[in-house]
């Protein structure tokens, strides 16, 4: 036991500036600290393992202490990169802020020293009573700001689902979302096709206030259907502007 402690001490010093190993090997523990020297993160496992650089990690649990808030990861499998300063967490990845929003996926890149976290594998991010569902992600860790790659699905209160093929950028901070390449929004009033779409939440009530639709937009609304380059659509109000030349098609009933 001694020799293994030997061995992961001197490795954990070239990983960290300050770290901590606790009792034993089964109990793992270790954590870095900013300039100040104030925690900025901690990760425990329940068993750690060195392999050719690497230190192996079982049952991971982490924290990082934002200005935010803490924030909780727990994952079945970590890998600690000392040269890199980067965690590799992967089955049931969760990730959960102070404020109830939470990540799940099956892998995650960690990296430490800039608080990004980034995964190619379907990710679902569940937040201010919005579940976002895609394939692969790079976000903030305290889950304010998230890139969604592509094959994307939204579910919003009360009751609409917006789908791109492409990208979702999503900034709870200036509670803004843009969706990019074959954007389709369903909701109980209609449909919207697009090429792009922003749509602007309110923090407060955590509910979809507006949506900006651009490029090759088709609304439908009952049995009339439009189409402009942009429309703006007020969501309280069920009111849409139509811009760039639109055009009005209303059909008979049942064609």
């Amino acid at each position: 036991m001694k020799r293994i402690l030997s061995l992961l001490i001197p490795m954990m010093a070239l990983f960290i500036r300050t770290s901590v190993c606790e009792e034993s090997v089964n109990n793992f523990v270790f954590s870095g600290y900013d300039e100040h020297n104030k925690k900025k993160w901690e990760v425990a496992g329940s068993s750690a393992e060195v392999k050719g650089g690497r230190i192996i990690l079982d049952k991971v649990r982490a924290k990082i202490y934002e200005d935010s808030g803490l924030i909780n990861i727990r994952a079945q499998k970590g890998i600690v990169e000392q040269d890199k300063s980067k965690i590799y967490l992967r089955d049931n990845v969760v990730i959960r802020d102070s404020h109830g929003g939470f990540l799940y996926t099956d892998f995650l890149n960690w990296d430490q020293k800039n608080q990004r976290i980034w995964t190619d594998d379907y990710v679902k991010l569940v937040k201010d009573n919005n579940q976002i569902q895609g394939k692969g992600g790079e976000l903030d860790t305290d889950l304010k700001q998230a890139v969604i790659k592509k094959d994307v699905k939204l579910e919003a209160v009360p009751q609409t689902i917006i789908t791109s093929s492409g990208s979702l950028e999503v900034d709870y901070n200036k509670n803004i979302a843009v969706f990019k390449d074959n954007v389709h929004v369903v909701d109980r009033r209609g449909e919207i096709y697009c090429d792009k779409l922003t749509i602007y939440f309110d923090h407060e009530r955590k509910k979809i206030i507006r949506a900006h639709a651009q490029g090759n937009v088709k609304l439908r609304r009952g049995n009339s259907w439009s189409f402009s380059s942009e429309a703006i659509y007020d969501v309280k109000e069920g009111k849409v502007l139509l811009l760039g030349r639109p055009k009005l098609e209303v059909y008979p009933e049942g064609k």
